[in-house]
């Protein structure tokens, strides 16, 4: 699950936000990828949050975000051309569960949409927080993203949703400083890659050092 948090430093506003606060982004496209039952990234960590928000009454009261494909030039703000091809070539009529080849990550027949859809639809939620219709929103999106390297996929991530989505809030909203706030037992490799000599990107990342992937001193 991603949850966005973006610097507003440039871009004047448009009126405040009327009614719903929050925005979600779910859709069961997020569990059409299928890493296998004994795996620990599989649908059932989404449909949890699903069902753990319509346990507290608040499905009624958030404002529903919808995905959408990504394009390859909006995943190209991070990953390499070489890198976007080889995602599809490799994910694109699949069959059978397998391995991508850049690294420890299962891909099966659903998992090129599912990541196509997981970013675009983070990008739907910047587009509506920087334009007010929400003032903040959370994406329970899946594959995750954060080992995700401009150039490989690993720990169970294809695209790094986060950072595409602070390259694009600078690049089609005007923000200049983004910060990303990483809260997860694994060190964000990827994402650290992608803004470590980048001033205009502050990353703070939780993590215990020793666990996958071995980065992160």
């Amino acid at each position: 699950a991603v949850a966005l948090a973006i610097a507003m430093a440039s871009a004047p506003l448009p009126i405040a936000v009327q009614g719903p606060q929050t925005g979600l982004l779910f859709d069961d496209v997020f569990l059409r990828h299928l890493a296998g039952v004994d795996h620990p990234e599989q649908p059932a960590r989404l449909t949890a949050i699903r069902e753990g928000l319509g346990r507290a009454g608040l499905l009624g009261r958030l404002t529903r975000i919808s995905p959408r494909r990504v394009t390859d030039g909006e995943l190209m703000l991070v990953h390499s051309r070489a890198y976007v091809d080889l995602v599809r070539k490799e994910l694109s009529g699949l069959q059978r569960p397998t391995d991508l080849s850049t690294g420890d990550t299962v891909i099966s027949p659903g998992s090129f949409d599912t990541a196509q859809f997981a970013t675009g639809g983070v990008l739907n939620a910047v587009d509506a927080v920087m334009t007010r219709k929400v003032k903040n929103a959370f994406c329970a999106v899946r594959p995750p993203g954060h080992h995700a390297t401009p150039s490989r996929g690993m720990g169970f991530c294809i695209y790094n949703h986060v950072a595409i989505a602070a390259r694009y809030a600078q690049k089609t909203h005007g923000v200049k400083r983004v910060l990303i706030v990483d809260w997860d037992y694994h060190h964000g490799n990827g994402t650290q890659d992608i803004f470590y000599e980048d001033e205009s990107v502050l990353v703070f990342d939780t993590h215990h050092y020793g666990a996958y992937p071995g980065t992160g001193s």
